[in-house]
């Protein structure tokens, strides 16, 4: 169901990259100098962040929590809610949410919880997170969103090792009844739900030595097995040329907003020609659509606040319509339109 909202505004947004990088120049020597150049030339990818062994899309969140605490965007003892979203988690049991709530020193008597999302999933946060504030349950809520899908890749998956990096981000919002109502739409395919997964490694396919972590190459030359990520770009791709527009529809009518009076357009950093075909079945303006993606690749549901912290930090530009939109894993999409127009940027940290 689509929802508009009223008195919540995004009063911040931070990023943490792990400082370990893997330059696509230097896999030539595996792949070939014409497969690497045709990789960077259609994805725009250069680079890709990588966390390193034991560091987790909770570290990344913290930091870029702490910068937020540092700059003075909240007070720990006033934050009601935590709401951390992720595909990657600390462990399957507890909720990181909790482990997060612990160090950076929250209050012990808010709520907090996960969301098991991906692409769509800081759109899913922004929308839970206007939940709390506009029930009146939460004075201020605590979004952290982040991933390290890095180490669910086969290293022989030349495909996805190429295009996917690890990021983190926290968001704070807040009541305010000076800003400008938000409204969102979602849509779901689960019938495509295989197109991207880790088959195995839940509960309903357990990993098993000698069966799920078996590797097997597919018909373009990559390497997996069982319990790495599986991405089929074709049907990615194809579901959202085909359903972002009519979620993007759907938010305009529900905002009463002309496409033509978006301010930005912040999109999934999928890869850049996604971006520009996402881009042109909007028909949204060029300069409307920054692609920021050289030096981090696909960042899951890291890339929409990576992509805003990376363009705008240091300056306050005046996003009063900002349309934003996640697709992929599920298969889902998630559109919303959000005021930005006073919303602080910070410069992505880099944790060691």
């Amino acid at each position: 169901m689509d929802r508009i909202f009223s008195n919540v505004r995004i009063n911040a947004i931070a990023t943490a990259l792990p400082k370990e990088e893997l330059d696509l120049a230097s896999l030539e020597s595996l792949y070939g100098e014409e497969y690497i150049h045709k990789v960077t030339r259609v994805t725009g990818i250069h680079s890709v962040h990588v966390a390193k062994e034991g560091q987790t899309s909770a570290d990344l969140c913290v930091r870029a929590a702490q910068k937020l605490q540092t700059e003075g965007q909240y007070n720990p003892q006033d934050i009601d809610a935590l709401v951390f979203v992720s595909e990657t988690p600390d462990y399957v049991i507890p909720n990181t949410s909790a482990v997060i709530q612990s160090r950076l020193g929250l209050r012990n008597d808010i709520l907090v919880f996960d969301l098991n999302f991906g692409c769509a999933g800081y759109v899913y946060g922004l929308f839970q997170a206007h939940l709390l504030v506009s029930s009146g349950y939460a004075k201020k809520v605590l979004l952290c969103v982040g991933d390290t899908l890095t180490k669910t890749i086969h290293p022989e998956d030349r495909a996805l090792r190429m295009v996917l990096g690890d990021a983190g981000s926290a968001t704070i919002l807040s009541e305010d009844k000076e800003v400008s109502s938000a409204g969102f739409s979602f849509y779901v395919d689960g019938g495509r739900a295989d197109k991207l997964m880790i088959p195995a490694g839940g509960f309903r396919t357990p990993c098993k030595p000698g069966v799920t972590d078996v590797a097997y190459h597919d018909d373009d030359g990559n390497v997996r097995s069982d319990e790495n990520m599986y991405m089929d770009g074709v049907e990615v791709m194809e579901f959202a040329l085909h359903e972002v527009k009519g979620v993007a529809q759907r938010v305009y009518n529900l905002c009463n907003i002309e496409p033509q009076k978006i301010d930005l357009f912040a999109l999934h950093q999928a890869n850049a020609m996604i971006v520009k075909y996402v881009a042109r079945k909007l028909k949204a303006p060029k300069e409307k659509v920054p692609v920021n993606i050289r030096d981090t690749g696909n960042t899951s549901c890291t890339s929409i606040p990576l992509l805003l912290t990376k363009s705008f930090a240091g300056v306050q530009p005046e996003f009063k319509n900002t349309f934003v939109c996640g697709f992929g894993t599920g298969l889902t999409c998630a559109a919303g339109v959000v005021d930005l127009s006073r919303t602080q940027f910070y410069a992505p940290e880099i944790l060691s």
